[in-house]
């Protein structure tokens, strides 16, 4: 059975004995997963089998590995790789897949591609995803290889700054806009959401890049291109707070928008910005709109 490794580390040369589990705690792992190493783990002290219980001494080499709680098939994926070092994996997902398995789509999903290029490049690693895209946006996902260091996102709270291209439909007038409406569950629906005061906080910075008239056999539409800075993080949060302004994203007909001109909502993550967690490097990372929003503004 595939296991994942946590920790593989070379104890510091100053350290005197100490408990393994002193030494995970430095480690900035869940209590969640401390529990699961101690009852669960595989754990070797340079090379030899120990427990919870060995103590551990400065240029001892400790791994520890666990059996992953969901496994999932490989799939090869074409994968548009942005940024990779031994702590993440960055990548530029296309419109259309999903981020990982659902009870009904098992395969050919970013999860099943990443874990094939792990294997690949053999890597053993998992599948952590820092955060998640719809499946029909495009742009940048951040993928940590273990649960340390997805933990040591939430822990350290990683400001993220993310910017979006969007397309939406009309012509937004030309003025910077921010959008501080909360967002919640639509009553009635367990997938759309919707601008209510009983929802969370929401905020979008809105601003207008350029106008352009599509003009089709049959038709002309008005779009405008627009970038959207995120405050926050909700879920639909640009699609919801786009539609409610009446300009709703090209494409969307779950929030208004038509298919006439592109089929999936015309919303790509274009670039991500923040301190690496475990390095504290501080990235700019970019990705290029795809081909079927460009035709839109073109």
């Amino acid at each position: 059975m595939k296991t994942a490794t946590i920790i593989d580390l070379i104890v510091d040369s100053d350290v005197y004995t100490q408990s393994m589990n002193h030494i995970i705690k430095q480690q900035h792992i869940s209590q969640r997963m401390r529990r699961r190493l101690r009852n669960e783990g595989i754990i070797t002290v340079n090379d030899e089998p120990a427990t919870w219980n060995t103590l551990v001494h400065g240029g001892d080499h400790l791994v520890m590995k666990l059996t992953p709680e969901q496994e999932f098939s490989l799939c090869p994926m074409d994968l548009d790789i942005l940024y990779e070092d031994e702590h993440i994996l960055v990548i530029n997902k296309a419109a259309g897949v999903l981020m990982h398995p659902t009870s009904t789509v098992r395969d050919h999903t970013l999860a099943n591609g990443v874990l094939y290029y792990y294997q690949e490049t053999h890597q053993h690693y998992d599948f952590h995803p820092v955060h998640r895209l719809d499946k029909d946006t495009s742009g940048i996902v951040i993928i940590a290889k273990t649960s340390v260091v997805q933990h040591a996102f939430d822990k350290k709270h990683t400001p993220f700054y993310k910017t979006y291209d969007a397309i939406v439909e009309g012509k937004l007038p030309a003025v910077p806009l921010t959008i501080n409406w909360p967002i919640g569950r639509k009553p009635g629906s367990i997938i759309e959401r919707c601008c209510t005061n009983e929802g969370k906080p929401a905020r979008t910075d809105i601003s207008i890049v350029d106008h352009n008239t599509y003009i089709s056999s049959n038709s002309e539409q008005h779009f405008t291109h627009v970038q959207c800075l995120l405050h926050t993080g909700r879920t639909h949060q640009i699609r919801v707070h786009v539609s409610q302004l009446g300009y709703p994203l090209a494409g969307d007909d779950l929030y208004g928008g038509h298919l006439d001109y592109i089929q999936r909502q015309a919303l790509h993550a274009a670039r991500v910005s923040f301190h690496h967690p475990m390095t504290n490097e501080w990235l700019e990372l970019s990705a290029d709109m795809p081909q079927d929003m460009k035709d839109l503004i073109q």
